[in-house]
């Protein structure tokens, strides 16, 4: 396409009221979600020194001075007296098993430095539980062999294999699982119980990464410490304590995993409440449904431009080499395709996310997975026709490389009606999303998503009592967001298809 038609192409589109409409929804949808955190600000949980010490700051005076570092002290001693105290015995434990690494001390050694530190909850009690069970894999291999030959029964074998499940030796779901098909179970618990050292090493390695903790709180407790110091004496006070509170604060934040797309309970029912100053949109399920929507905004985006961006890559890639290359290649990968689209694309995605599990993680890959086949099948038709021009053929002639061929002179006049399919997809994978989220296999209970805040409103969705409409709220906000989302990025495929369609270009 030259300057002269994107000149008239970009004319068409702005006169075209369908596509304004919809670039004007998607702007409003995008100014929500950048200002999200301003007009929906998260509830961060705070530490309750961290948060006297803001307080104090906000509304300081002279006299608040020594308050001000008595607050900074007590956090401190709270975060990193613990790890001061007990820094030494780690370090040891960490030397240690360095040592039994290198085989200069027994494992009963090595256990015994241990003991001590697990039963002060210094570090987690499993590695020492574990360390000691490992040695009794090779015992528990033996009643394996017994249970094949008959000489152990079922209920004894389960009876033997229970710690083992509970200690994560072997998959609990063997062990929930085994009186169901004990001849497939048991090859696997066979197969993670031979692979002792393998366990022992993981174990061991899991003891290295918590003492390597150990080293990184002190790093940052010297540094805290350090500073405290230099605000004892600072000539700007207030200033200088406000830097040091931020960055304490940030430091907490990221010790907590805080993460903002969790709506916050409100309240400790489960009835919705209607719409108040509060809670413009209402609650659900004790989950603010405006803060839902508003942050869900970011969820919608996520999930429709990077499911569908990867997706249409690697369509892009499969339907590209398939049309271009043909003769085998493109038989193997169109029916590979055809195996994909012989499945439903809402049927495939739910079993994939169960057997992920939760997350919006999962669900995108869910449908990154089974989402890429309309995208191949329609580049391979537009490159199928675009090979055997004058202009691929004269490059092919030049010596020109085929991937230089594909990417800069085939794509490039092929790609448009890609470019409209992928905008009409986004609202559809929205939709998708929202409804695994709805049947509960989608992004996490809580989750700021549209289709999370409409399974809260599932049980409410007839009212109550003589009212039908007394919840409407519960409906009506989330439901009105992802309708308008999924409209305004179909209004704009539209107003592109009718653009690009070149029988309304003539």
């Amino acid at each position: 396409m030259n300057k002269e038609e994107m000149k008239r192409t970009l004319k068409k589109f702005v006169k075209n009221p369908s596509a304004m409409i919809g670039i004007g929804l998607l702007l409003f949808f995008v100014v929500i979600a950048i200002i999200a955190p301003y007009i929906a600000p998260p509830v961060i949980p705070n530490d309750a020194d961290l948060e006297k010490i803001d307080n104090l700051l906000n509304d300081y005076k002279e006299e608040n001075k020594d308050m001000i570092l008595y607050y900074f002290q007590s956090y401190y001693d709270t975060v990193y007296g613990f790890v001061e105290m007990d820094y030494e015995s780690v370090k040891e434990l960490g030397q240690a098993v360095e040592k039994y690494k290198d085989k200069e001390i027994t494992k009963d050694d090595l256990i015994a430095v241990i003991q001590p530190l697990s039963e002060y909850y210094i570090i987690d009690y499993s590695y020492y539980q574990k360390l000691t069970d490992v040695d009794k894999l090779d015992g528990f291999l033996d009643v394996i062999n017994q249970y094949k030959e008959g000489t152990v029964s079922e209920e004894e074998f389960e009876k033997e294999l229970k710690p083992f499940a509970e200690n994560g030796f072997v998959t609990y779901k063997y062990f929930k699982e085994f009186d169901k098909k004990p001849e497939k179970y048991i090859k696997r618990i066979e197969s993670e119980v031979s692979k002792k050292d393998d366990l022992e090493k993981s174990i061991l390695n899991s003891i290295t990464d918590e003492v390597n903790s150990y080293d990184q709180r002190m790093i940052l407790a010297g540094k805290y410490k350090e500073k405290m110091e230099n605000l004892k004496v600072s000539s700007d006070f207030l200033n200088d304590a406000k830097s040091f509170y931020k960055e304490v604060h940030k430091t907490y934040i990221n010790s907590i995993n805080f993460d903002p797309y969790l709506m916050p309970n409100v309240n400790m029912t489960t009835q919705p409440q209607p719409p108040s100053e509060d809670h413009p949109f209402g609650v659900s399920n004790s989950k603010d449904i405006y803060y839902g929507v508003i942050w869900g905004t970011r969820t919608g985006f996520k999930i429709g431009l990077v499911v569908v961006s990867i997706a249409t890559v690697i369509g892009l890639f499969i339907g590209s080499v398939s049309a271009y290359f043909g003769g085998w290649i493109d038989e193997i990968m169109m029916r590979i395709t055809d195996i994909f689209m012989s499945i439903p694309f809402m049927l495939s995605a739910m079993v994939l996310t169960t057997i992920l599990g939760t997350g919006l993680d999962k669900v995108m890959i869910a449908m990154v997975v089974f989402g890429w086949m309309g995208t191949a099948r329609l580049i391979r038709g537009n490159i199928l026709q675009a090979k055997n021009e004058q202009y691929v053929i004269a490059a092919k002639a030049l010596g020109v490389a085929d991937w230089k061929i594909i990417i800069k002179h085939i794509l490039p006049n092929t790609i448009f009606p890609v470019v409209v399919q992928a905008s009409m997809r986004i609202g559809s994978m929205v939709i998708t999303a929202a409804s695994l989220s709805f049947l509960g296999v989608g992004a996490p209970q809580g989750y700021a998503d549209w289709g999370s805040i409409l399974t809260y409103a599932r049980d409410w969705m007839l009212g109550g009592g003589d009212n039908p409409f007394q919840f409407w709220y519960t409906i009506v906000y989330p439901g009105t967001a992802m309708v308008l989302f999924v409209l305004a990025w179909n209004l704009v495929g539209d107003a592109l298809r009718d653009i690009f369609d070149p029988k309304l270009r003539m």
